[in-house]
């Protein structure tokens, strides 16, 4: 059986591109596939979810886990059975962001050699988004110390009352133990 999958992106409009693969390929196979047609090197662990028509997701395929059968493990003609079920994959999970696929043709009887890219149109989205205005990254040290000169400052503004002064003389120190350590 092979499948012809479209997969778009939500954040590039003119990207369209149209794959087809075997069902006894697994999701690594399609993961492999993307990432050759869209120019991607390997980045961060990426994730396929089989989703519903509204795309909620349903099942997770993940590239690496203890939890869950991995994209080596599940062959796609295991989860996927019908023309117009969906799949979102996510390729950069730090940023939530991803591509939406759709099976939109089941070709029984028809086999291929090798998965290809049938048609693409437009730029992929790329890996990262460049921030205009990026953060410097702080060290927990550094926010820590910003965090006690705030406090230090916040204290210096406040006065004390009459019942927080005290006088050293009035002090009783013969309920004290004293010892030299």
């Amino acid at each position: 059986m092979l499948y012809t999958i479209t997969v778009a992106s939500p954040e590039v409009e003119d990207f369209v591109m149209e794959l087809q693969i075997e069902s006894d390929a697994t999701f690594a196979d399609l993961h492999k596939l993307i990432r050759e047609y869209c120019g991607w090197g390997d980045f961060k662990p990426s994730t396929f979810y089989v989703c519903d028509e509204r795309w909620k997701r349903e099942r997770t395929i993940p590239e690496r886990s203890y939890e869950y059968d991995t994209m080596d493990e599940v062959e796609l003609g295991d989860l996927l059975e019908d023309e117009g079920q969906r799949m979102q994959y996510i390729f950069n999970p730090e940023e939530e962001r991803g591509l939406l696929l759709e099976v939109t043709h089941i070709s029984y009887g028809k086999h291929i050699d090798a998965p290809l890219c049938r048609r693409n149109r437009g730029a992929a989205p790329p890996l990262t988004i460049k921030r205009e205005n990026p953060q410097t990254t702080k060290t927990t040290e550094e926010l820590l110390a910003e965090l006690n000169t705030a406090a230090l400052a916040d204290d210096d503004d406040i006065e004390p009352t009459d019942d927080e002064l005290f006088d050293i003389e009035e002090i009783d120190l013969e309920g004290f133990d004293f010892t030299e350590a």
